[in-house]
């Protein structure tokens, strides 16, 4: 992930960038948890809530991946179909992963 130039996209300083990230990852991280307590529990309604959660904050800071993902969650959350996010729920849990790795690379 290339922080610079994600954040020239976005028309912020790298240092902007790399604070919105860290708010993200502290907000969307245990949101991921409760959407994959909500999955195991089977609670379609609290799954909807949280990946539409995620979907919007990822969305605004230009992670569409995230925010594609997310959606498709929701989407499958509102329909009660549970049992079609385990690829949507394996691409946030990775891109979470690779932003917390390239701001810990920024340190």
């Amino acid at each position: 992930m290339n922080l610079g130039e994600l954040a020239s996209d976005l028309k912020l300083e790298e240092e902007e960038l790399s604070e919105l990230f860290d708010l993200f990852l502290k907000t969307a991280s245990p949101e991921l948890i409760e959407l994959q307590s909500a999955l195991i529990g089977k609670n379609a309604w609290s799954a909807e809530r949280m990946a539409h959660s995620i979907k919007g904050a990822a969305g605004i800071l230009g992670l569409m991946e995230i925010h594609d993902a997310a959606k498709r969650i929701e989407m499958a959350a509102r329909m009660n179909r549970l049992e079609e996010v385990e690829v949507d729920l394996r691409v946030i849990k990775k891109k979470l992963e690779t932003i917390d790795e390239a701001l810990k690379g920024r340190s």
